[in-house]
């Protein structure tokens, strides 16, 4: 009997597969009536594996115990259960290469067959950049683009976005645990989010075993670096000045503005003095997926950054006009939502003076009937 297959696909962080999880845990019934299994209980799951992997759960505000043996207890799940496994978690992709040989190991056993999500530098500069005032900083876009792209490298948030986002870099570390090219296989995504999704998922389909057209994917509710909002939260996080945890942070902005925003919202303009450094590195990475050996699924042109165009608003430049009408909405948003919260809080506040009134008189009607 052959060896199972563990499909593993590890990001890049950003690039498009991160609803991959999630579709894998909905589709889990269906994938093992296939003879593919998602050992994973959610998506929730998959994340303290890799920030427990990491190691990286302070910065994601969960304490060490919330996220000890998430990995452990997933790969405990893979090795009961019959058949080959699919995993998806992007934040994986940066793992250091003793990071990797941990993750590994507790797959032994399995051929692992390596999936990585791939778009171009400056579409994934941008997506970084948001990511991070998404997380609570005020940083920005001009100041970030020059603490990334110092050839130096000595700046927490540069050293953070290469390790992740560098595909020849994270291919190298990669390719040496699992056995050579032959085990991995790569997927560049197209520009165009709405094609994206389809594309990823037909290809994962494809890798791992599975027919992705039985599986059909939910609506994508989620919208990309939207320039306005991203504007505002800016403003946010400086008036905030790090009175949220940085988990509630992050659950705050996904529901009022990262799922509030339209789809699909034209991503930020890539500023035209950058364009040539990061077309060099998409050419490069083009060229050592062409000389690697790969399993190569899309046009690798698309890892090519579009030309800018030179009059087109840069990330910072969002009108004040914009940015207080954004404001606005997200504003009436959270008071809607405070006055349901305070009726909900008053009715459970009712609830729990009645029910401590019945406990009162239950507690007295057990100390007579001890008395008599």
């Amino acid at each position: 009997m052959g060896r199972r297959t563990a499909c593993l696909h590890i990001g890049l962080p950003r690039s498009g597969g991160a609803f991959l999880d999630s579709a894998l845990a909905e589709h889990a019934e269906a994938l093992q009536a296939a003879g593919l299994r998602h050992p994973a209980m959610s998506a929730e799951q998959m994340f303290r594996a890799a920030i427990e992997i990491r190691r990286d759960h302070r910065a994601w505000g969960y304490e060490r115990r919330e996220v000890e043996g998430s990995w452990a207890e997933i790969c405990r799940r893979a090795r009961k259960g019959k058949g080959d496994v699919v995993l998806s978690q992007e934040l994986f992709a940066a793992a250091t290469p003793p990071q990797i040989d941990l993750l590994l190991d507790a797959l032994h056993g399995f051929d692992i067959q390596l999936v990585v999500t791939a778009r171009d530098p400056g579409t994934q500069l941008v997506a970084a950049w948001a990511g991070s005032v998404e997380a609570g900083r005020s940083v920005s876009f001009s100041r970030f683009c020059q603490r990334v792209m110092d050839p130096a490298r000595e700046h927490d948030q540069a050293q953070r976005f290469w390790a992740g986002q560098d595909l020849s870099t994270v291919l190298g570390r990669w390719t040496a645990a699992v056995g050579g090219p032959q085990r991995v296989h790569v997927i560049a995504v197209p520009p165009d989010p709405g094609d994206a999704r389809e594309e990823i998922w037909s290809a994962l389909g494809e890798i791992a075993g599975f027919d992705a057209t039985r599986l059909p994917l939910a609506l994508d509710t989620s919208s990309g670096p939207n320039p306005t909002t991203i504007a505002v939260l800016r403003q946010v996080n400086r008036a905030v000045d790090g009175r949220l945890p940085g988990r509630t942070h992050r659950t705050v902005v996904r529901r009022y503005l990262s799922e509030g925003s339209a789809p699909h919202v034209p991503a930020p303009t890539l500023p035209p003095d950058l364009h040539a450094t990061l077309l060099a590195l998409g050419e490069r990475w083009r060229k050592d997926l062409a000389d690697g050996g790969y399993d190569v699924h899309g046009d690798t042109a698309d890892l090519l950054p579009a030309t800018p165009e030179p009059t087109a608003a840069q990330p910072d430049d969002v009108p004040v006009e914009e940015r207080l009408t954004a404001a606005t909405d997200v504003l009436a948003n959270v008071l809607v939502e405070v006055a349901r919260l305070r009726e909900h809080n008053q009715a459970l506040e009712g609830r729990n003076t009645k029910l401590e009134k019945k406990r009162k008189k239950l507690k007295s009607r057990l100390a007579d009937a001890e008395t008599r």
